[in-house]
């Protein structure tokens, strides 16, 4: 039980991160974390294909030309506003002390991107929000991300509320 504490151990925290308010206290968390342990922060952010408009779906099954220019636009400015929002997060994360970096992934399953980052990047933790921003996924309980994460994830999972 001891080792879980000796220093080093959590050397790469990721911080799945979706703007609402459980990714920010997940990501306070990770802060107070980091500077104990002297680790590196991962905030990671997931930009999927359910996040677009009903209609712009419709253009990726048309393969409608200008619709599909739409959705590449739609994509540009998604991108554009979530680096925006992890580079602030990056900078509180500086101004307390830790080292921080970030990504934004693309795709269609949150879960899988996320967990193939952690794999990829050797994280030794992971501190995600027990809730996130997803439409009409919120009704979906069962297939929450956070829990998903928590039973896939080969690293240890906090779950923060």
């Amino acid at each position: 039980m001891a080792d879980i504490f000796k220093p080093n151990i959590f050397k790469k925290i990721l911080v799945p991160y979706d703007g609402s308010k459980y990714s920010r206290h997940a990501l306070m968390h990770a802060i107070h974390m980091a500077k104990k342990f002297g680790s590196k922060i991962f905030l990671v952010t997931e930009v999927d294909t359910s996040d677009f408009p009903p209609g712009m779906l419709l253009a990726l099954i048309k393969k409608d030309t200008m619709l599909k220019q739409s959705i590449r636009e739609f994509m540009v400015a998604a991108k554009s506003q979530v680096r925006k929002e992890l580079l602030a997060e990056v900078a509180v994360c500086k101004a307390n002390g830790v080292d921080a970096y970030y990504d934004i992934l693309a795709g269609t399953s949150p879960v899988e991107a996320l967990l193939k980052f952690a794999r990829g990047r050797n994280i030794d933790l992971i501190i995600i929000g027990s809730q996130g921003l997803h439409g009409i996924g919120k009704i979906k309980a069962l297939g929450s991300v956070s829990r998903k994460i928590s039973e896939e994830s080969k690293c240890p999972v906090m779950i923060v509320h």
